[in-house]
This record gives C-alpha cells, sequence and structure tokens, in this order.
C-alpha cells in the first residue's frame, strides 16, 4: 500500500504554508510526512502547486496503480489506526469531517464531492484546519512523537542538572554548556543532533531542539515549544513553535505564536498573547479575507516566511503578519499585515523582496535558486488578493 499526502486545504494555514506543502510543516518533533512514514511506510508527498514541484520531491508516476491511502496531512491522532479496507472507503475525522481515503486502485479524488464508496468515521483522528489549532496540540503531538522515535540516552555534562532523565533525549552529537537546566518532569525534551544549549538556559519539557539549532545564554523555554531546525532562540519562549532557519536569539517574550521559515525578530520584540479585558482573540483567516473568532483567550501571532521585524517592537496577540513583510522597530504592529508589506503599510517590491531573501539565505549559506525565486514571483502574484481588505481591530 502506498501512503499518499496531498497538499489539500493549504490556503487554510496561510501564510505559514506560502513556501512549504502541509506535509513538510513540523508539529512535534517530526515533519507530517516524517510522521506518517514512520507510522505507515511507503509515504509520499503530492502538491498540486506548480511553484513547489520543483522544490520538493513530488509523488512517482509509476506507483499510481497501486493500492493507496490518502490522507490530509494535517491530523493529530489520538491513537494510530489500521486503515487497510477491502473496498473503497472515505474516513471522517471524530467530528465528520473528511480527512483521507482508502483506494483500491489510485484515481484522482476531491475531498469536497460525494464519494462512490463506503464511509467511515474514525474516532481517533482530530483533522487541523486551521493554523492557530497547531498550538493546541504541541504538547501531545511531542509526547506521542517521543514514544514513536524509540530514543531514550544522554550523554553525562558537567554543571547540567536534569530532572525526568527517563523523558530526556540529547543526540551526542549536542553540546551542552555548564549552568544549564532541563526539566522533563512535565513532559519529553528531545534534542536533536548538531544543536548547541549555551550557559544558564532553562528547559522545561515537552520540548524539541531541531538540528543545528542554537539556543541562546539565560533563554528561558517554558514548555511545549518546537524550535528548528537552524534556528537561533532566545529569551522566553512558551507554547510556540519557531521553523527553520528563523532567528529569535535577543532578549523579549515569545508565546501562544507560530514563527514561520526565514524570519528575523529583532533584539527586545515583544510578543502579547493576552488582552487587557481577559476576551478572546480574533485573526485574520486568509479563505475568508478577513478576522475571524478563535475562541482562544492566549494567542499571540503568525509571522509568515520571511518576515522581519524591527528591534523592540510589540507585536499585539492575534497579529497576522504576511510573507516577505517588514515593521519598523519600537512601534506596535497589530491585526493583518498583507504579504509584500514594508514598512507603515507600503508595499513591498518584488525584486526588493527577493534580494533581501537572497542576503538572508546566503548568511546561512544557501543559494536563492531560480527555483526558489521563481516561487516568490508567484507567492507575490497569488498573495494580491488578499490585500482589498485590511482588518480594523475593534475592542471588544
Amino acid at each position: 500500500m502506498i501512503t499518499l499526502l496531498v497538499d489539500y486545504n493549504w490556503e487554510k494555514f496561510l501564510p505559514l504554508s506560502w513556501t512549504r506543502p502541509l506535509w513538510d510543516l513540523r508539529m512535534g518533533i517530526f515533519t507530517f510526512l516524517e510522521r506518517i512514514g514512520k507510522l505507515y511506510g511507503n509515504v509520499y508527498g503530492y502538491t498540486h502547486r506548480e511553484y513547489l514541484r520543483g522544490l520538493f520531491s513530488s509523488y512517482p508516476e509509476n506507483k499510481w496503480t497501486e493500492q493507496t491511502l490518502l490522507l490530509i496531512p494535517t491530523i493529530y491522532f489520538e491513537e494510530y489506526p489500521d486503515f487497510r479496507r477491502d473496498k473503497d472507503t472515505l474516513f471522517l475525522d471524530k467530528y465528520n469531517r473528511p480527512f483521507g481515503a482508502f483506494l483500491k486502485n489510485f484515481r484522482v479524488f476531491d475531498f469536497t464531492k460525494e464519494f462512490d464508496g463506503a464511509i467511515e468515521k474514525i474516532e481517533s483522528v482530530i483533522l487541523i484546519e486551521k493554523p492557530w489549532e497547531f498550538l493546541d496540540y504541541i504538547s501531545l503531538q511531542i509526547d506521542k512523537d517521543y514514544k514513536l522515535s524509540n530514543k531514550r540516552s544522554f550523554k553525562p555534562y558537567k554543571g547540567v542538572v536534569m530532572v525526568g532523565t527517563t523523558e530526556i533525549f540529547i543526540d551526542t552529537s549536542v553540546e551542552v554548556e555548564p549552568g544549564v537546566i532541563i526539566d522533563a518532569s512535565k513532559g519529553p525534551v528531545y534534542i536533536d543532533s548538531g544543536a548547541k544549549i549555551m550557559g544558564n538556559s532553562y528547559i522545561k519539557g515537552p520540548v524539541y531542539i531541531g538540528k543545528s539549532s542554537t539556543i541562546m545564554p539565560l533563554t528561558k523555554l517554558n514548555k511545549n515549544v518546537i524550535i528548528g531546525p537552524v534556528v537561533k532562540a532566545g529569551g522566553e519562549i512558551t507554547n510556540s513553535i519557531i521553523w527553520g532557519y528563523s532567528n529569535k536569539q535577543h532578549d523579549g517574550f515569545l508565546g501562544d505564536s507560530i514563527i514561520a521559515e526565514w524570519v528575523n525578530i529583532g533584539a527586545g520584540t515583544q510578543f502579547s498573547n493576552l488582552k487587557n479585558t481577559y476576551g478572546t482573540i480574533k485573526m485574520f483567516y486568509y479563505p475568508q479575507k478577513e478576522e475571524i473568532e478563535t475562541n482562544k483567550q492566549f494567542l499571540g501571532a503568525l509571522i509568515g516566511p520571511h518576515a522581519k521585524i524591527g528591534i523592540n517592537s510589540i507585536i499585539n496577540c492575534g497579529t497576522v503578519m504576511g510573507a516577505f513583510t517588514s515593521t519598523v522597530g519600537g512601534k506596535i504592529t497589530s491585526g493583518f499585515i498583507p504579504d509584500f508589506t514594508w514598512i507603515d503599510g507600503e508595499e513591498m517590491d518584488l525584486n526588493k523582496a527577493t534580494e533581501i531573501a537572497r542576503r538572508m539565505m546566503t548568511r546561512r549559506d544557501f543559494s536563492l535558486t531560480e527555483k526558489y525565486e521563481n516561487m516568490i514571483r508567484v507567492i507575490y502574484e497569488l498573495s494580491k488578493q488578499y490585500k482589498k481588505k485590511r482588518s480594523a481591530r475593534k475592542k471588544s
């Protein structure tokens, strides 16, 4: 059986999903592709977005005739079901939403249309449909991924305090400086290869620190944190995700937020995650082109890929910064900042956005390839449809 993860619903996860298919996003220790591959084997990802196909491996055409488990990748497994069936079957999640199908012979399949076959509800699967919902599953997913990894070891480090050692994995290549406290009493701590934990940092699980990431001195990772790979992190971080090649290495608070790849957060930046009124928070939702109610009391920001935040900025709760945006330091940023928006609402020139991306990637020894540059051009055009409405935040 082939397991095929489809890049379905990708618009629902903007701006985070502009530069990556859904199956390549990380919620836990593993990406969705890595996790489902460990569970069901023989897994492939497929995206119908042509501008991403040249950047991510695609489904091999010689497999089209085989039995296929077709899945929307953004799912959380309370338990791991067996999806093999003797006939074509559409799977509904715990809340009756279609998330996958078993097909005896692969065919083009649209989840929004009537299904000619059996329909079965899987109570142990939950489909995630909005980007801020990732935050609800950080703790649960790190715990499940830690068990799935089957890794339980670390070498002794001089001057390092460890609590809950049965729930700690530190790769042998990791450097941990004296004065660090690693507390896994409330959830696992998994530190991947090539990472560096600098002196006097405090890490309280559940936490995942990705490959070749650096935790700066005096950093506090206060549970439910996913970092990396290749991220520099500092200050205080709680219940948040920072994806690859982004920088938040200076002092400042980050809570209940998701930071996409290639983002730079200036020194002293503070993210608010709670209203003074203690009310629930609204957030811009791309499919509806307007703010919607999240029903969350604690929620920070969604920061799109290649965004840049100036020093000493204040990012209000419920802020969404699109891809290739930039804010001036020392100011308050709120609401929706459309993709390719420069300082103070001015539109970001495509050539300028591309050049800034080139400079940042060069610093990490990455070349801006022709395919990547084409991706930026396509995103620039596609994102124009979301600039018609810029939300004005109402008091509540």
